[in-house]
């Protein structure tokens, strides 16, 4: 109410990733950004005074003003064709979502603490999806770009996907991830870098439907509060819940001072009087209202030409931006775009095309080319299809509509195989083959790399006798995912366990950066991948290097890996092993010599019992895989060396996902106990 009024310049909202909606809450690191920005232009102080009079001046002056003001909106959907790709319907009713919490008109609004409800307000601001582009052109208020840096990128999205002009719409970003956890920010009037005004969000928080949900849809209320020039109501803080933020404010007469709060405790009192805690601009999951005293604030700054916020509804603005009352939409011309839910199987294997067809609301015709399936030509919108010829096949999709019409066409799109076509146990691969990654002498059975970040799965003379595979991670950012698939094998007796073993070197930085190198087994030529092994950490260094060194194997660096795939995880004759890396910010990891084989079935049944478990990887950092045969009640127990027991877990299954057991664990030496119909296996676990 009277200190402290903005130090705020971007609200970053953090989310607890495990934990549940009900106990996820939201964290600024308002300080960090803001001092930032303050060591980079000293001149945002002034630039915030300024604006803090201009408020308070327009306020005192303006105590009746009704303007209904019409904010024209854009979605920029960055995506790799994930869940973040969000649809159109999502994207209306997240802003349909928005302007319910604006009005005051939400469903739940008698559910407000009668001490507020007086001066719960209508701000009488309304967002409406922009119909024209800076250009005229007509548009849904959509973009969709293609890029990886949707994965964490953060503000490098925003350039990706470049914004309006931020003086004529608000530009709305939305991601897969960002880095740290983020859920999203938003800045304050004044104090963006060019180019990036505007707010940025994770899927899962834009609307109520699709990839949303109604207890994260007022997050975008929230931000846009912030872009809006609205505080927390506890003021510039860190972090919610300190006592200390009773000696601060947000400037705004009618919110009470508070500490701030990340739950739902609505009759809270923090600082001598009732708390807010229904109010947007808290982090309660719970929020219901503006108060009058933000509405004025949020309306004020709608009359400043800083950052062009008083431009943005103008009539001549609306216009160009076909958000004026009155205007009727035209149907925009369609930029055709699909994705299919699988691209690699045997013969047989079904595939759902799904049409993304994006930049209009309306087609009329749909012509779908697809070569290799039964019929060749669609006319539905999401066909489902099946190939039925092996083969390498394109996929293209024709769109139309009264405006306009066009085709999307990919090349090689589906890689069909004969589960006939493989190679016989035993099998040794070197990755000798000189037009890598396609094999000379068995077309139709070539490696398959899946290719993400700067840098790939290829082919080096870096090995131990010839040539092997690397993966330079050093160039790819946190959680860059590569997959190389190997070429398919056929198991003539699918009882009894594949061995695999592969030589890899691999050095690291440090003890606190580690790549993974996760393996899949399908028994469908590629499709319906199973995880059947990881390792990283120790387990897979072979060394380590300075940051600096472009690192080459030393003939002592290659360690020899083994691990079996169990017939449970075949189910069938086929089997095609996928190498997935997964950068940790480390370095280049080398792989050579990848043999398969099997070893004659044990005489003795407990034996065979043993050779068909698997628990990966081993040592352990954080993850922990159980692969056992097929029986219907398994139980584990994790023990210290003394023998004590830990924890313990029920599960049915083949495959049983243990990680969780071994949270909180210290490092060091562990035991694993695992029983079933009467047999009782014991294996040690090393815990780095």
């Amino acid at each position: 109410m009277k200190k402290l009024f903005f130090l705020a310049i971007a609200s970053l909202l953090f989310l607890n990733l495990s934990a549940q909606d009900e106990n996820e809450t939201w964290h600024c690191m308002t300080d960090q950004i803001y001092n930032e920005l303050i060591r980079n232009n000293p001149e945002i102080l002034k630039l915030r005074q300024e604006i803090d009079e201009f408020v308070k001046d327009y306020i005192k002056n303006n105590p009746k003003d009704d303007q209904v003001y019409v904010i024209p909106v854009v979605f920029h959907v960055v995506h790799m064709y994930g869940d973040e790709n969000i649809s159109y319907q999502q994207i209306v009713d997240a802003v349909d979502f928005m302007n319910r919490d604006f009005a005051l008109r939400r469903s739940d609004t008698s559910q407000i603490i009668a001490d507020f409800k007086p001066i719960a307000a209508d701000a009488k601001i309304e967002f409406r999806l922009a119909r024209k582009d800076p250009n005229g052109n007509c548009t849904i208020g959509v973009t969709r770009t293609v890029s990886e840096t949707t994965n964490g990128g953060g503000e490098e999205a925003k350039y990706a996907a470049p914004a309006w002009p931020t003086n004529k719409y608000l530009n709305i970003w939305v991601v897969k991830s960002l880095g740290g956890g983020a859920a999203g920010w938003s800045y304050y009037p004044g104090t963006a870098p060019q180019g990036a005004d505007g707010i940025i969000l994770l899927h899962d928080y834009v609307g109520p439907t699709g990839t949303g949900s109604t207890y994260k849809a007022s997050t975008l209320t929230h931000e846009a509060g912030h872009y809006l020039n609205l505080p927390h109501p506890w003021g510039s803080t860190n972090e919610p819940g300190l006592q200390s933020n009773c000696d601060i404010d947000d400037g705004i007469e009618d919110t009470p001072n508070t500490i701030g709060h990340t739950t739902c405790s609505v009759w809270a009192i923090t600082c001598g009087s009732l708390d807010n805690v229904q109010n947007f601009m808290e982090y309660s999951y719970c929020g219901k209202m503006f108060t009058q005293g933000q509405a004025n604030v949020m309306r004020a700054i709608l009359n400043t030409p800083i950052s062009g916020r008083n431009n943005l509804w103008s009539a001549s603005n609306r216009i160009a931006t076909g958000t004026n009352d009155g205007y009727t939409p035209q149907i925009c011309a369609p930029i055709a775009d699909f994705k299919a839910n699988k691209n690699i199987g045997c013969t047989g294997f079904q595939v759902q095309y799904n049409d993304l067809t994006h930049n209009t609301d309306y087609i009329e015709n749909y012509n779908w080319t697809l070569p290799g399936t039964e019929f060749t030509h669609y006319s539905e919108a999401n066909p489902l299809v099946t190939y039925v010829q092996k083969g390498k096949y394109s996929a293209q999709l024709f769109v139309e509509n009264p405006t306009d019409s066009d085709i999307k066409y990919i090349d090689n799109y589906i890689q069909v195989y004969d589960k006939n076509d493989g190679y016989l146990l035993p099998y040794t691969e070197s990755f000798e083959t000189q037009d890598f990654p396609l094999i000379t002498n068995n077309p139709g059975n070539d490696f398959i790399i899946i290719p993400s970040g700067n840098k790939t799965w290829e082919q080096t003379s870096y090995s131990v006798s010839g040539k092997a595979i690397r993966i330079q991670n050093k160039f790819n950012d946190y959680g860059t995912k590569n997959r190389i698939f190997l070429p398919n094998l056929i198991i003539d007796n699918d009882t009894t366990p594949v061995t695999v073993t592969f030589k890899a070197a691999y050095a690291r930085y440090s003890t606190t950066k580690s790549d993974k190198l996760k393996f899949y087994a399908s028994s469908s030529c590629g499709d319906s991948l199973r995880i059947v092994w990881l390792v990283s950490g120790s387990a897979l260094t072979s060394t380590y290097v300075d940051e600096n060194i472009n690192y080459i194997p030393n003939p002592e660096d290659w360690k020899t890996h083994s691990f079996k795939i169990n017939p449970i995880a075949l189910k069938g004759q086929n089997l095609r092993l996928v190498i997935e890396s997964e950068s940790g910010n480390g370095n280049t990891i080398y792989i050579d010599d990848i043999s398969f084989y099997q070893e004659f079935a044990s005489n003795s049944a407990e034996q065979s019992i043993a050779n068909n478990i698997n628990i990966y990887p081993n040592p352990t950092k954080n993850e922990l895989f159980v692969e056992v045969e097929h029986y219907e009640n398994y139980k584990l127990s994790i023990l210290d060396i003394s023998g004590k027991v830990l924890k313990t877990a029920e599960f049915n299954g083949i495959n049983f996902d243990a990680s969780h057991l071994i949270d909180n664990l210290s490092s060091g030496l562990y035991f694993i106990n695992l029983s079933f119909e009467g047999n009782s296996f014991n294996y040690k676990l090393f815990k780095e």
